[in-house]
This record gives structure tokens, C-alpha cells and sequence, in this order.
């Protein structure tokens, strides 16, 4: 049986998003929430890195919110959008999960990440050390408040979330100083929290300011690449906005060693009103790339049994499809995204330009072992490599902008556009199997 396709987004592998067009039969229940006329439907599970449901989540999509049940289950419908939607979903204690999606999508999961938490007092001098990735806040005294501007109550607990490039919220697309539109290199982030005893989300007093040391993780290497150091390569420090699924370049007076940036984070940011909701925020030293690539992958005729074995399950567990690229420090990095059947087509964005990539193809425990051993990767333009499952390639030449790919309209591409090369993206990578 030969799959059907429909819109879908999946969760970024250095800026990724799924394309797809007809659906497929669709169950009672989503026949149901897609009966009303122009809207989106999201709803998934929220759960934390150890697989348990996260309750009181906040999930947002295009200013929409919704907190998640005690089971981490959500649903939500917004008014439909020619440009995507913005699904953000934090929790104070946890580290953040943003992305831009096409359509509406059922039954995803997201796993919160893991934070490093320390009881502390609000009115005394506090060191806040996470021995795993070595971030280091130097926080003073009375200098939290709530959104309100009232000083904390009782003790505050707060909350250190370390990021690697394969767990950021967003997709790398910035704002820069000047309003320009450009894609980030990682070289360090953090998401900072901190909540009173009566849960009220913290944020910094007027005209206070926070130290941060933020090392380079270990999966870059731990080492700060050169161009960083001799500044041959733009490196600032940026905040992310949930709302805009951005991150926004931040006068944050960074001083940058061959290991960490150490910077400071002011209680009035540039860019504007801070959501209170974000409370500290989530901080980034990244390289900025004024061009950057990216490349289409293309799902060719896969059966349907190679995306969910017998017996199928609900929501199928899809392809794993991993992304490999080597950093500006000269250390590789592989970040992993599931497609589902529906999905007709990956834009790889953001990436950097002529530049070697690799994609790693990995189907579910269950499948049939026609789906890898009858595996077909090629890509165009050549030359290109492949061994096992994976296809090493070339990114190509710059896109022209940053952010997901638009076509000659302006518009967000979709899978016509793919078909009639109606994108700004130099390579094309296409995966294939058959029974």
C-alpha cells in the first residue's frame, strides 16, 4: 500500500519542517475537530525526560494557550494561517519547546528537558553552579520579582536548563540589532528560571542585572571555535521570544575565553516587553549567518507497514531521520527528528553553505527488512556517498535569506513547489523504498 500525504511540520534538525499534501482516511475524532470551518487543529502529550506527563504546562500556538491536563494531554484550535504556527509550550522548571509548524497536528509528544534546581534565598548573595554543564548564575540580593513587581514570597526555587544545538527552541532564525533577518551557529544557551513558593514566575527588578557564565557544551567540542576568539565571525548574545518563534540580539556585554561566554542580563531588554510568563528567558551565544543554505529531502512512494509495523499503532512511530553537520569548531553534531506517513517532504534550513552534511534514515522496531535492505538514497546535484542507511552531501549554495524556504511568491513552499522546483534550495536529497 503506497502512502497518502497532508501538511505537517516536524521538530527542527538545525532549522527542519515537513511539507505534505492529501490526506489520508481520517479517524472519527480528528474528522470531528476539523469540521470547523478555517482553523488548526494541535493536541499531544507533554512529558518530561523520564517519560512522565507534565501537568500545567502552558502550550501556545499563534497567542492561543491552553494548559495541559494531569495527564500532560492538550488540545486546541486556532484560526488558520497561510504563513504557520508558532507552538510553544514551557513550564517554569523545565527547559522550553518551540517550533513552527505548517498545519495543525494530532497526537504529537514533546519532552521537556531536564533542569538543574537549587532552593535558594531572594534576599542574600547566591551562587547557582549546574555541575553537569557547568552554567553558573551569580545572583543578588532582592533583585526577583513577580510580573507584578512584588518582591517573592517564602523561599524561590530556581531552575538551570543547559541547551545543545539539538535541543534549542526555535529554528535558528534571528533578528538581528539592525532588523535584519539572519541564521545562528550555537556556541552555548541556557533557559533560566525561577518561581516563589506560591509559583509565581520571577523576573529581574528595574535597573538589576544577573552574571551568567555559559560554557561551550561538550557536544561542540567544549572548545570555542577560533573566529569566535579573533572575531573573524559575528558572535553576540540573543533571547529568545516565544511568541515569535525568534531569537532577538541582546546588548548583553558577552566576554568570550576558549571554553565559556560569561554575560549580563539586564532587567529591561531591547526588542521590547518581555511576556512575563518568560520570567528569565532563554539565552544564546551564537554565531551569526547572514547566508545561509538549505536542501529539500523528499520521501519517495514508502509504504505505509514501513512507518508503522504491524500491529499498527496510534500515533505511528514514524522514520527517525537524522541530520550530521560539523559545527564552526570543527565538531560533528547529529540532531533527530520523526516523519510520519503523511509527510511528503523535509525543508532542511539554516544550514550552513556549501558545507558536508550527512542523513541517517532508521526505521521502527517492527518493520519489515524490506524497508532497509531495499533503502535507495541519492541526491542532486552529485557527487554524493552513500553507506548503509545514510548519504553524505552537500548543502549547496546560499538560499538568499533565512528561515524556512519561500517560493517565488513569497509564500511558504509546499509539496507543488517541490515538484516544480519552485524553491530557492540548491540540493535535493530523495529517499526511496519498496516491498
Amino acid at each position: 500500500m503506497m502512502r497518502r500525504s497532508s501538511l505537517l511540520m516536524i521538530p527542527v534538525l538545525f532549522g527542519l519542517a515537513c511539507g505534505e499534501n492529501s490526506t489520508p482516511p481520517l479517524p472519527a475524532e480528528e474528522l470531528e475537530t476539523r469540521s470547523a470551518a478555517l482553523s488548526a487543529v494541535f493536541s499531544g502529550t507533554v512529558l518530561d525526560a523520564f517519560n512522565r506527563p507534565v501537568a500545567n504546562a502552558r502550550v501556545t500556538v499563534n497567542g492561543i494557550t491552553r494548559l495541559t491536563s494531569s495527564t500532560g494531554a492538550y488540545s486546541l484550535s486556532v484560526t488558520e494561517s497561510k504563513t504557520g504556527y508558532v507552538l510553544d509550550i514551557r513550564k517554569d522548571g523545565y527547559g522550553p519547546v518551540n517550533k513552527l509548524q505548517m498545519s495543525g497536528q494530532l497526537s504529537q509528544v514533546h519532552v521537556l528537558g531536564k533542569a538543574y534546581t537549587q532552593q535558594v534565598s531572594p534576599t542574600v548573595n547566591t551562587v547557582i553552579q549546574d555541575p553537569a554543564s557547568g552554567i553558573r548564575v551569580e545572583l543578588l540580593a532582592n533583585t526577583l520579582r513577580t510580573a507584578a513587581g512584588a518582591l517573592p514570597s517564602g523561599g524561590v526555587l530556581f531552575s538551570i536548563v543547559p541547551h545543545g544545538p539539538d535541543t534549542m527552541p526555535g529554528d535558528f532564525t534571528a533578528r538581528n540589532a539592525l532588523g535584519q533577518t539572519v541564521a545562528l551557529e550555537t556556541v552555548g544557551a541556557v533557559t533560566l528560571s525561577a518561581v516563589d513558593g506560591l509559583g509565581n514566575t520571577l523576573g529581574l527588578a528595574a535597573g538589576t542585572s544577573m552574571t551568567v557564565r555559559l560554557p561551550v557544551p561538550a557536544s561542540l567540542g567544549g572548545t570555542m571555535p577560533a573566529c569566535v576568539l579573533n572575531a573573524t565571525c559575528r558572535t553576540v548574545m540573543w533571547r529568545f521570544s516565544p511568541s515569535t518563534g525568534l531569537w532577538v540580539e541582546q546588548s548583553a556585554s558577552p566576554q568570550f575565553s576558549t571554553t565559556a561566554t560569561t554575560f549580563r542580563i539586564q532587567a529591561a531588554r531591547q526588542g521590547g516587553v518581555i511576556d512575563p510568563a518568560d520570567g528569565l528567558g532563554t539565552w544564546n551565544t551564537d554565531i551569526e549567518k547572514v547566508n545561509p543554505a538549505c536542501s529539500i529531502v523528499e520521501f519517495v512512494n514508502i509504504p505505509l507497514d514501513c512507518y508503522n509495523p504491524p500491529p499498527v499503532t496510534s500515533p505511528e512511530p514514524g522514520l527517525t531521520v537524522g541530520l550530521s553537520q560539523t559545527s564552526s569548531g570543527g565538531a560533528v553534531w547529529t540532531s533527530n527528528g520523526n516523519v510520519r506517513s503523511t509527510a511528503t517532504f523535509i525543508a532542511q534550513y539554516n544550514l550552513p553553505p556549501n558545507a558536508p552534511l550527512q542523513i541517517a534514515v532508521t526505521f521502527p522496531p517492527g518493520a519489515p527488512a524490506y524497508c532497509a535492505g531495499n533503502l535507495t538514497l541519492t541526491a542532486a546535484p552529485g557527487p554524493y556517498t552513500v553507506t548503509g542507511n545514510a548519504i553524505q552531501y552537500n548543502s549547496g549554495a546560499p538560499a538568499g535569506a533565512a528561515g524556512f524556504p519561500k517560493d517565488s511568491g513569497g509564500n511558504p513552499i509546499d509539496f507543488t513547489d517541490v515538484a516544480t522546483g519552485d524553491h530557492p534550495c540548491s540540493s535535493h536529497i530523495y529517499i526511496e523504498t519498496h516491498p
